[in-house]
């Protein structure tokens, strides 16, 4: 079966998994892509503070009695135990950052099939007060603490752990795993995950929000064009806003989280998405473990946006091909060492970015690198010290994103 094929069906086996979740989700009456239904900025913060381990400041009877009980001392233990080394490693990501990425003052900071993830592009871009996400999973609601029973309050926290584990393992999600652990009954869609990691990061929440962006299409595609055999997207666009801010103080920050299929034949239901996230641009593009759907013809306008509307781009190989960003005159820097993809993501592997780690060097037509280890795990490799970070600079001559298919 040749490559293209197989990404096909890899990709089509993610839609079913996620279709069948949402059936589920639907067939018991919970939406999975509802807003949270806490608006206190206190009970949201809180929220996502139990939720990581984190006891919040004492004075809610009903977080009291939580933080009070043998599951969350347990989930509090566990949390602390993972974060020691999670934290390491996010502080040799802000070290290497600092030397190493030529950030500009302010960007946005899109990354494309984020998932919940949360913690790497914080790690990168702390200081950038707007990050926009966009990803196959719902965006989800926190749970509801007012009333949880002690039994599905110990399900709901085994829950998160079980979400975590290889964000805090590996550094990165596994799509076909997400599917299941973020439809969990008492864990749904990213926003506990967020909720969750800026927790960690010691970030408050002051509002989270549910974004439309195209009323007219959500009207359309819900129940009143079923009624009239309106052909409707297989999965639906849904989006969420969520507002924070550090607890040492500071401006506010904003994450707008976006579930789409963002391959060509699906975004034909929302002409103007695409569009849209350009609008931000200059950006910053951000992609890592992204199983090289920008490699495959079928997201072509989706990388052809990313290229548009980036002047800097920080990957690993997973992202937008080497070739296509060499073709169209970026400038590029490579850290760290290549390897070939995994067994299942064979169709990744680029003969042009593993000639260029064998070279070494530079070429003085604006390619450099650093063959160095990272000092910490990025993309599928991470965990054998095998990572690479791939920055690419917009050059002044740079070509349009068409130039380079």
């Amino acid at each position: 079966m040749n490559p293209v094929a197989t990404r096909r069906i890899a990709y089509a086996r993610v839609l079913l998994g996620h279709a069948i979740a949402a059936i589920a989700l639907l067939a018991a009456g919970v939406a999975p892509w509802a807003r949270a239904s806490a608006d206190d900025p206190h009970r949201l913060t809180a929220t996502a503070q139990i939720l990581a381990g984190i006891a919040p400041a004492a004075g809610d009877p009903v977080i009291d009695r939580l933080v009070a009980s043998e599951p969350w001392k347990e989930h509090q233990q566990a949390m602390q135990a993972n974060w020691i080394e999670v934290s390491a490693r996010l502080d040799a990501m802000t070290k290497w950052r600092t030397r190493a990425l030529p950030l500009p003052a302010e960007r946005t900071v899109i990354y494309p099939f984020s998932g919940p993830d949360f913690l790497n592009a914080h790690a990168m871009f702390p200081e950038h007060r707007n990050m926009l996400f966009f990803s196959l999973e719902n965006p989800g609601q926190l749970p509801d603490l007012e009333s949880i029973s002690p039994r599905r309050f110990a399900q709901l926290l085994a829950s998160v752990r079980v979400a975590l584990r290889d964000i805090f393992q590996r550094n990165y999600f596994i799509t076909d795993y997400m599917t299941r652990q973020l439809t969990a009954p008492l864990l749904k869609g990213v926003l506990p995950i967020i909720a969750t990691m800026m927790a960690l990061a010691d970030q408050h929440i002051l509002a989270v929000r549910e974004i439309d962006l195209f009323p007219e299409l959500t009207l359309a595609y819900g129940d009143a064009g079923a009624t009239i055999g309106l052909k409707r997207p297989r999965k639906r666009l849904r989006g969420m806003q969520i507002d924070y801010v550090a607890a040492s103080g500071g401006p506010p920050h904003i994450l707008q989280y976006f579930s789409l299929d963002a391959s060509d034949r699906a975004l034909t239901f929302y002409p103007d998405f695409l569009a849209w996230v350009a609008a931000h641009r200059p950006a910053l593009v951000f992609i890592k473990s992204a199983s090289y759907l920008l490699h495959d013809q079928q997201f072509a306008h989706t990388r052809d946006m990313l290229l548009d509307s980036a002047d800097l781009l920080i990957q690993d190989d997973t992202g937008i091909p080497f070739r296509v960003l060499r073709q169209t005159g970026w400038q590029i820097r490579l850290y760290g060492h290549y390897e070939r993809p995994m067994h299942s993501l064979a169709y990744g592997y680029q003969a042009d970015l593993q000639a260029a780690f064998a070279k070494g060097g530079g070429d003085g037509e604006g390619l450099s690198l650093d063959g160095s280890a990272l000092p910490f795990p990025f993309g599928y490799h991470g965990n054998s010290g095998k990572s690479l970070v791939m920055i690419a600079l917009r050059a002044s001559g740079a070509k349009s994103a068409a130039a380079g298919q």
